[in-house]
C-alpha cells in the first residue's frame, strides 16, 4: 500500500510466527500479536486519557462522521435476516448477504456504526482470561465500492485508522499492522490486524472475494472468486479501546467498573484495585492468559505459572481470583441477556432462544456459587438503565416478565 511507504513504515517478517507486518520502528522484530508479544498496556495506557464506553463510542462515530461518513443506527443482536447464523457476530453481518452481494443498496455509503455483537464460542473463558466477553460493540466504517464507482479503498482506510489512533495519543512507533487474510459469512479478502501494546484493537478487511465451489482462490481451505463489488469492512473493538485507554488489570474493570464493584459488594467480596499486590494478581493473569490458548492450557497449570511469577502460593491465588472470575462473568452475562431479551429473543429450546436459555442457566449457576440472592432481573436492569436506545426502558417491562 502506498500509505505505508509514504508514511515511513517498513514491511518486516515476524521472527516468531513468520507473518508479515508493517511498523515505523526500526528495532521491532515481532508482529505485536500474542503470543509473539505480551500485553504491555496494563498499567501503562496506550492513549493520553481514559475514556468510558460512551465517550469512546462517540469519539469514534464523530471522527468518521466528520470525514464524510453517515452515522447509522445499530441492528438487532438477533440476526433474523440471516439463515446461517442466529446472532449478529460482526458489523458486516448487518449487510450480508444482500448488500455485500449488490442485490440491495446500502443504507448509506460510506457509513459508520457501532454494532452490538454476541459471540458465545469462548463462553468458558469469560471472566477467567481477563479479556473475553460474550457481548461487545464493533465500531466500524464500511464502504461499498463498485467497478463503476470507487469511494475509497485500502490506502484511505489505513490512513483513517492511523490518524484516529494518533488523535487519541498513541505512540506512532507502538502500532503494527499485521497482514492476515480474512474470511467469514461467504466472503473473504486481504486484511491487516491493528496491534498496539499486544492488544488487537481493530481489523481492516478489504473484502473482494465470494465463496464459490471450485473457485480459483483458496483462503483458509475454502474456494473463492473475485466479486463485482469490493467492500471496506472494518471492525474496531469498543471495549478494547476503552481497556487500552485505562490500562486496567482486566477488561471488565475498564468497561464495567461500577457494576463490578456493586456485584462484588453484594457478594461480600472485597475488590480493591488500589492495593498493588492485589491488582497485580489480575494483571498478571490477563497478561499470561493472553499468551496461551486457554482451550489447550489447563487452568491448573496457568494458575501455577501466575502464582510463581508474582511470588504467592497457588492456593492464595485461587482464593483471591476465583470469586472475582465469577463476578466478572455475571456482569458480562447479564449485559448479554439485556441485549438478547431486549431485542426480542424468547428463551426456548431452539435457535437463538436456546442460546438465551443457555446464558440464563449459566448466570443463575454463577449467582448461586456467589451466594447472590437478588433476582436475575435486577442485575439485567442495571445494564438497561445505561443503554441509551429508543424505547429501551419500556422493553424492560417485558424482559422482567420473561426472567
Amino acid at each position: 500500500m502506498d500509505f505505508f511507504v509514504d508514511e515511513g513504515f517498513q514491511r518486516k517478517k515476524c521472527e516468531k510466527c513468520g507473518k508479515f507486518f508493517w511498523t515505523k520502528s526500526a528495532e521491532r522484530k515481532t508482529c505485536g500479536d500474542p503470543p509473539c508479544d505480551p500485553y504491555t498496556f496494563i498499567g501503562s495506557p496506550i492513549f493520553k486519557r481514559k475514556h468510558t464506553l460512551d465517550e469512546m463510542r462517540e469519539h469514534y462515530l464523530s471522527y468518521f462522521q466528520d470525514r464524510g461518513h453517515s452515522r447509522i443506527k445499530r441492528y438487532p443482536v438477533v440476526a433474523r435476516w440471516r439463515d446461517d447464523i442466529y446472532l449478529t457476530i460482526a458489523s458486516i453481518a448487518d449487510f450480508q448477504p444482500f448488500v455485500t452481494s449488490g442485490q440491495v443498496p446500502p443504507p448509506a455509503n460510506p457509513l459508520t456504526i457501532s454494532q452490538p455483537c454476541i459471540r458465545l464460542d469462548d463462553l468458558d473463558s469469560v471472566g477467567r482470561s481477563g479479556r473475553h466477553l460474550t457481548t461487545f460493540e464493533m465500531m466500524a466504517h464500511h464502504v461499498f465500492n463498485t467497478r463503476e464507482k470507487e469511494i475509497y479503498w485500502k490506502d484511505r482506510t489505513v490512513r483513517l485508522c492511523d490518524e484516529l489512533l494518533a488523535g487519541l495519543g498513541m505512540d506512532p512507533l507502538a502500532v503494527t499492522y499485521k497482514e492476515n487474510p480474512w474470511a467469514g459469512g461467504g466472503n473473504a479478502g486481504p486484511s491487516v490486524e491493528v496491534m498496539v501494546g499486544g492488544l488487537e484493537l481493530a481489523t481492516l478487511v478489504f473484502m473482494d472475494l465470494k465463496a464459490v465451489p471450485g473457485g480459483p482462490i483458496q483462503i483458509k481451505g475454502e474456494a473463492y472468486e473475485k466479486m463485482n463489488n469490493y467492500i471496506v469492512d472494518t471492525g474496531y473493538g469498543l471495549e478494547r479501546f476503552v481497556w487500552a485507554s485505562t490500562g486496567s488489570p482486566t477488561i471488565y474493570d475498564a468497561i464495567f467498573p461500577d457494576l463490578v464493584r456493586k456485584v462484588a459488594d453484594l457478594a461480600g467480596v472485597e475488590h480493591d484495585l488500589q492495593d498493588p499486590e492485589y491488582a497485580e494478581i489480575f494483571a498478571q493473569n490477563a497478561r499470561l492468559a493472553g499468551m496461551v490458548d486457554l482451550d489447550e492450557y489447563s487452568m491448573k497449570d496457568l494458575r501455577a505459572r501466575i502464582a510463581g511469577s508474582i511470588g504467592i502460593s497457588p492456593e492464595k491465588l485461587e482464593k483471591t481470583i476465583e470469586p472475582m472470575e465469577r463476578i466478572y462473568a455475571v456482569v458480562d452475562h447479564t449485559r448479554c441477556l439485556a441485549y438478547m431479551l431486549g431485542d426480542g429473543i424468547i428463551p426456548s429450546n431452539v435457535k437463538s432462544g436456546y442460546l438465551a436459555r443457555l446464558v440464563i442457566r449459566r448466570t443463575l449457576r454463577l449467582m448461586k456459587d456467589l451466594g447472590l440472592a437478588l433476582p436475575l432481573a435486577d442485575l439485567v436492569e442495571m445494564h438497561f438503565s445505561r443503554l441509551d436506545y429508543a424505547d429501551w426502558q419500556e422493553r424492560f417491562v417485558t424482559v422482567k416478565e420473561i426472567l
